[in-house]
């Protein structure tokens, strides 16, 4: 994703001058510098869900507080829950755990409540990992009446309910929704754990995430955090800063410029490939586009070596071979980019594709 450059250059300006006070000091912050614990916290107070700074852990991005909440709740062979289909990156590290999954379906019209309670009663499992703002990748939003009914059934069901909110302050169409947890009634969201980051709303190269849960939970997560990386860099913490405390002013121009950029991408497609169907989002960085036929990961093969990297359906998708009917196409890049890049899906797509390699090549989704 494209960075937005000044406040970025801002923010690193406002840290580089601070940096000389804080590097009087060993440097080693485990649970986060204070005051990114801090305005974390406050941001979560002002949407809605009282936190103390003592329920927030600092992460390098919310892909290692998903890893450390996996290593500490879990172990091999327990049993999980998540959308299908879900983030292929936490998808590689529950297999990586070793977990036994189980899935919830989700399509672009959302969820099917019934199923999802249906499937956490029968299988009580140790863990449930949601996306419910701007789910990655099909971009739907869960209901108010739906996250009530997926607080209860994982609180009776004795599950930890780990809720993803890095895509949640990307809301296009609609007001930014409220953490999940602060439905709950007083008391009533003990077991949810809530990870988000800077890197949507700002850069993926800011490695910066978070871990909201209660206190006891934030320093168990720390030990293990401890046991691997000692503490997160300084210099991304205190440029990540004054970044928090200004989302609530920044954000409006970004999400301008991708709601810009979502509609150049729809006019691509429906100029290039007029046959392809998708669903608009009310916010996130993506559309997820029905092809019309299987062909995913070999039309993602073909577009590679035509320079578009793209996210093929099976790669989020709980078990193999499905969603091969999908591409995740993000709209982050200028509308320029975005229309050359869909003019070359188009023409792999149309110049027919190929089987797939029998070498499988590693393939990274943010």
């Amino acid at each position: 994703m494209g960075a937005p450059e000044g406040s970025l250059a801002e923010a690193f300006a406002w840290a580089a001058p601070r940096l000389s006070g804080l590097a009087r000091h060993p440097g080693y912050h485990p649970f986060g510098l204070p005051d990114l614990r801090a305005a974390v916290a406050d941001r979560f107070t002002r949407r809605g869900l009282p936190t103390r700074p003592e329920q927030i852990l600092v992460t390098a991005g919310a892909q290692q507080a998903f890893a450390l909440v996996v290593s500490l709740l879990c172990r091999a062979g327990d049993r999980v829950v998540t959308e299908n289909p879900t983030y292929a990156n936490a998808l590689d590290a529950l297999r990586h755990a070793r977990l036994r999954t189980g899935s919830i379906a989700v399509s672009d019209a959302g969820w099917d409540m019934d199923i999802a309670e249906s499937t956490l009663r029968q299988t009580v499992p140790r863990m449930a990992y949601v996306i419910p703002d701007f789910q990655n990748p099909t971009g739907a939003l869960m209901p108010p009446e739906q996250r009530l009914r997926l607080l209860a059934t994982t609180r009776a069901t004795g599950t930890w309910l780990v809720v993803d909110e890095t895509i949640a302050d990307i809301a296009l169409d609609v007001p930014a929704p409220a953490p999940l947890a602060s439905l709950a009634p007083r008391g009533g969201a003990d077991h949810v754990i809530t990870i988000g980051s800077l890197s949507k709303t700002h850069w993926g190269g800011l490695r910066v995430g978070w871990v909201r849960a209660t206190a006891k939970m934030i320093t168990e997560l720390t030990a293990v955090r401890v046991s691997a990386d000692m503490t997160g860099s300084v210099l991304d913490q205190l440029v990540a800063l004054p970044l928090m405390e200004a989302l609530d002013r920044s954000l409006p121009a970004r999400l301008a410029q991708l709601r810009i950029q979502r509609e150049a991408l729809v006019q691509s497609l429906q100029r290039h490939t007029p046959e392809w169907s998708w669903r608009v989002p009310p916010g996130g960085l993506s559309l997820w586009v029905d092809l019309g036929e299987p062909v995913s990961s070999a039309l993602a093969e073909r577009a590679a070596a035509a320079g578009v990297h793209i996210g093929r359906g099976a790669r989020f998708g709980v078990d193999p071979g499905t969603f091969e009917h999908r591409l995740r196409i993000p709209y982050t890049l200028p509308a320029d980019r975005l229309d050359e890049g869909v003019r070359r899906l188009a023409s792999a797509f149309h110049d027919g594709v190929p089987l797939p390699s029998a070498v499988e090549r590693p393939h990274w989704v943010a």
